[in-house]
């Protein structure tokens, strides 16, 4: 009986977890991803659409996060150069996804999150450091960090000789989200 006790609880403990989470909402309007390429003529690319889940326990801790995308909805303001971004990563509707892993977070805010960012069919580990300021029950996530895109097995572009790219780009997000109301869920 002891062990049936003991198994039930290993079963229900972790539901038990996972409801004390609670999903926040990101607010489009106070979130954005910007690339900053560094190449013969510099440029950044924006990405406005995304899927941002995350939630946080009942202390208000972040304690899950995911965050997806199209590389099609990440614009450099030129349709040339956007296509020519889909054919580099193999075209089709290439997708990105970061799955975060652990947070580490100081009371001031400051804090280092790492995950698994997936793209190009290759899944890395990235660590990045991010400031979390939250305001009324408002989260403002923002970070930055530099990526080598050949991590994702993707080559050095260059064209004629004259045009490259440089492996390592900037990524910067500024991410914004409020708890989903009970109503809501």
């Amino acid at each position: 009986m002891k062990c049936l006790r003991l198994l039930l609880l290993a079963l229900f403990v972790p539901l038990a977890v996972r409801a004390a989470e609670h999903p926040l909402k990101a607010d489009p309007a106070g979130t954005f991803l910007d690339v900053d390429v560094v190449a013969t003529i510099n440029f950044t690319s924006h990405l406005d659409a995304y899927d941002a889940r995350l939630s946080v326990d009942d202390t208000g801790k972040i304690k899950s996060a995911t965050f997806a995308f199209k590389f099609a909805d990440l614009k450099s303001g030129k349709p040339d150069r956007d296509a020519e971004m889909i054919k580099w990563l193999g075209g089709g509707s290439p997708e990105g996804r970061f799955e975060m892993g652990n947070l580490a977070q100081v009371p001031d805010g400051q804090g280092q999150v790492s995950g698994r960012l997936t793209f190009h069919g290759v899944t890395q580990r990235v660590e990045f450091p991010i400031n979390i300021a939250r305001v009324n029950g408002t989260y403002v996530v923002t970070g930055e960090t530099t990526i080598d895109y050949r991590d994702w097995n993707l080559k050095i572009i260059r064209k004629a000789f004259l045009f490259s790219v440089s492996p390592m780009v900037k990524v910067r997000f500024k991410l914004t989200a409020a708890p989903v109301p009970e109503a809501a869920r």
